[in-house]
């Protein structure tokens, strides 16, 4: 019988443009009413950038995601066999990958 990839490995979890501006918004708030933050700058700008970290953070992982996949498909017989449980290979490569490239998850 061949095994099926449970649906939650495969598909990405997306979050929208403007969940990242209101998660960016309240970390700017956040860090400011702390009195952790310190703008040189446009509190606009900050939360700007922000977005773009986020952002590039976002599709970094996503691409981390698609390579882990791939590296997964080589040892698909395995999987298959039952000899590897794919969740936790699959959390295991990230990881590693993720170390080594220095990508925060």
């Amino acid at each position: 019988m061949k095994r099926v990839t449970p649906i939650w490995y495969t598909v990405s979890m997306r979050i929208t443009q403007e969940q990242i501006e209101k998660i960016a918004a309240q970390i700017v708030a956040s860090l400011k009413e702390k009195k952790l933050l310190e703008l040189k700058s446009g509190e606009e700008t900050v939360r700007s950038r922000v977005v773009e970290l986020f952002t590039q953070n976002i599709l970094a992982e996503e691409a981390l995601n698609r390579e882990v996949e791939n590296i997964m498909k080589s040892h698909s017989a395995e999987i298959e066999s039952g000899h590897m449980d794919y969740r936790k290979m699959f959390n295991l490569i990230k990881s590693k990958l993720a170390k080594e490239r220095e990508i925060i998850l």
